[in-house]
C-alpha cells in the first residue's frame, strides 16, 4: 500500500486468499526450509499454502485492481 494525498489517491490492493494446506514436516516443508537462511530457520514452524481468490483495490470505486498499483 502506498499512501496518497487523499484516500482516493492511495495505491495498493487487498488480496483475498483461501488456506489450502499447512504442513510442519515432509518434502515440501524440507524443500522450503532449505531455501530459508539458517538464522531464520528456528523461527519457522510451519509452511502454509494459499490460493489467491480475489484481488481488489484498497479503495474500490470500480476502477479495477490493475489501475490501483
Amino acid at each position: 500500500m502506498e499512501p496518497g494525498a487523499s484516500p482516493m489517491d492511495w495505491k495498493g490492493v487487498r488480496v483475498y486468499m483461501t488456506l489450502k494446506d499447512v504442513t510442519t514436516s515432509g518434502p515440501a516443508f524440507d524443500g522450503y526450509m532449505a531455501q530459508v537462511p539458517e538464522a531464520a530457520r528456528s523461527m519457522m514452524h510451519a509452511l502454509a499454502t494459499f490460493e489467491v481468490t480475489e484481488v481488489r483495490p484498497v479503495v474500490d470505486m470500480g476502477q479495477g485492481w490493475e489501475r490501483s498499483v
